[in-house]
């Protein structure tokens, strides 16, 4: 029971820091996407350009600026997978700690009943 026991908290605790780093690669993910998303704003703060838009000092800005769009547009589904993801991490997360933790518990009520029993013996 005790191997068992034993390897089943093994196992969740790697799950546990599994779950830590996909959820940290998802969030430092996320950040590159916000920030990428910025310079996007910054660079066309539109959400609709005339693809025969011109702008001084850009050649073909309307092409350019719709690019920009499309990009942004793209970032924005992708940002909201991610955050669908991490959702999804955090609840299995949530499910694994949930689990150690009473793991912890029958394990300290086996220790203590095993206390009891030596202490009955003597």
């Amino acid at each position: 029971m005790t191997n068992s026991m034993d390897r089943s908290v093994r196992n969740t605790r790697f799950a546990i820091a599994d779950l830590q780093k996909r959820i940290a690669v998802l969030q430092d993910t996320r950040d590159d996407l916000s920030r990428q998303m910025s310079k996007l704003v910054a660079s066309v703060p539109e959400n609709e350009i005339d693809p025969t838009a011109e702008r001084e000092g850009y050649v073909a800005y309307g092409s350019y600026a719709q690019s920009v769009i499309a990009r942004k547009e793209n970032l924005r589904a992708t940002l909201t997978d991610i955050e669908a993801q991490a959702s999804g991490l955090g609840d299995e997360l949530r499910m694994a700690l949930d689990a150690l933790d009473s793991f912890e518990r029958v394990r300290a009520r086996q220790m203590a009943d095993k206390a009891e029993q030596a202490l009955k013996r003597a």
